[in-house]
């Protein structure tokens, strides 16, 4: 699995992002990871990643305002974006994807490869199979 791009990972807990990094890697997938929001929505204008994986609860800025600042901005705006969160019942109008956490590393990638092969007008119809990706 290689998207081309790297996915970006935004989450403020090294040991989560490291682990995504991992997974990632261990299927050929580079990553880049940001600390904060701040740095994720510059690496995210910088590297034009192939899909962002965002907490949605991080001290500096919520991940839903990450995901608001991507979509308004014309560079970023048709990067696929995919929420992280412990939190039940998030909103998907924020995200083409939900990763619950604690997350399953196989369902994670599944959801991925789903996401990414399919064109950006359709990925909003593979919300029936949350479920899937929620364990």
């Amino acid at each position: 699995m290689n998207l081309g791009a790297p996915v970006l990972i935004i989450d403020d807990d090294p040991a989560l992002s490291e682990a995504v990094r991992e997974i990632l890697a261990s299927v050929g997938q580079p990553a880049a990871v940001a600390r904060n929001a701040f740095h994720g929505l510059k690496l995210a204008r910088e590297l034009k990643p192939a899909v962002v994986l965002c907490d949605m609860f991080m001290p500096d800025m919520a991940g839903s305002d990450v995901f608001r600042e991507l979509a308004a901005d014309p560079a970023t705006a048709r990067i696929p974006r995919v929420m992280m969160s412990g939190q039940p019942n998030p909103d998907p109008s924020l995200a083409d994807g939900f990763i619950p956490k604690p997350f399953d590393p196989f369902l994670m990638l599944k959801l991925l490869q789903q996401m990414t092969s399919l064109p950006r007008t359709t990925r909003r119809q593979i919300a029936p199979l949350a479920a899937d990706w929620r364990g």
